[in-house]
């Protein structure tokens, strides 16, 4: 009864979906799970709107759909408050929501496809995190968290990222702005920037791509004349799943698990009421 019902909701998606949809987009996804009681099945499809493009292949917003749940029952086994969000998207306008409302159904049918599957280690729910694109590298999370706990998340080819046209990014910024000195100092194995060096004082990398507004963790900062280039390559901060690598994938002929295996190589699929009776 509760597979037919879950086909159900899929062809009426705007309409039953609607409420989580506007709450996510407008307040983000912790204040949908405080706000609305609801089968986390049931609105998970609100969550992988934000995160994925419709215009995605199938098997990469399957992909997407089961690191989304992953990370959704992560937080309601922690708590909301304990839940760690794995990328940062801008808020959509009111024309974005009501476009995402019209696409819904593409998202309801992967959660569909995905259902009650998750990405675990070692039997348990961890971190999954996503980019919009690598540098054609993904990070080793022990190497860019610091903590070996996260040593799940292994670097991986993603090279296909490179050829997207919108790989470079670059931005000026008046050096009148800036600290007199301004470098990064240390790179991860992958390329990624790890620290700044501002006026002598040394800056945590993924905290100055933050402040600064900075479209991907690769960053590098060039001096000319009065003014600052800062270079980007891929967009995010390069862990786990890359989304643009995983879409050229699936036009290759990649199911979701090939993937899935290509990117989290240490992770298991498993089923979510499994991992919940092993707890």
């Amino acid at each position: 009864m509760k597979r037919y019902f879950r086909r159900w909701i899929a062809g009426f998606p705007a309409l039953l979906l609607a409420p989580y949809l506007c709450t996510t987009l407008m307040f983000g996804t912790e204040t949908a799970l405080m706000t609305r009681r609801a089968d986390p099945e049931l609105i998970l499809p609100v969550f992988v709107a934000e995160e994925i493009r419709e215009d995605y292949q199938e098997e990469t917003i399957k992909v997407q759909t089961i690191i989304a749940r992953s990370n959704l029952y992560r937080k309601l086994q922690n708590g909301v408050s304990a839940g760690i969000v794995p990328e940062i998207y801008h808020r959509p306008d009111l024309t974005d929501c009501i476009r995402l409302l019209r696409s819904i159904k593409v998202y309801a049918k992967a959660v569909q496809e995905t259902e009650d599957q998750v990405l675990t280690w070692q039997k348990e729910l961890c971190l999954v995190p996503y980019c919009e694109m690598s540098n054609g590298r993904t990070r080793d999370g022990a190497e860019a968290f610091h903590d070996e706990s996260y040593r799940y998340l292994v670097s991986v080819d993603s090279s296909a990222d490179q050829q997207a046209p919108d790989f470079l990014s670059g931005v000026f910024l008046n050096a009148c702005q800036l600290p007199e000195e301004l470098k990064t100092t240390d790179r991860d194995s992958s390329g990624y920037a790890q620290s700044v060096r501002a006026d002598g004082k040394i800056l945590e990398a993924e905290a100055f791509r933050q402040g600064m507004g900075l479209i991907s963790s690769d960053f590098s900062i060039y001096k000319t004349g009065d003014r600052y280039r800062i270079l980007c390559r891929g967009k995010g901060h390069g862990l786990g799943f890359s989304q643009y690598g995983g879409n050229e994938l699936a036009k290759d002929g990649a199911d979701c698990q090939e993937i899935l295996n290509t990117y989290f190589p240490r992770m298991e699929l498993s089923d979510i009421h499994t991992v919940f009776q092993e707890m």
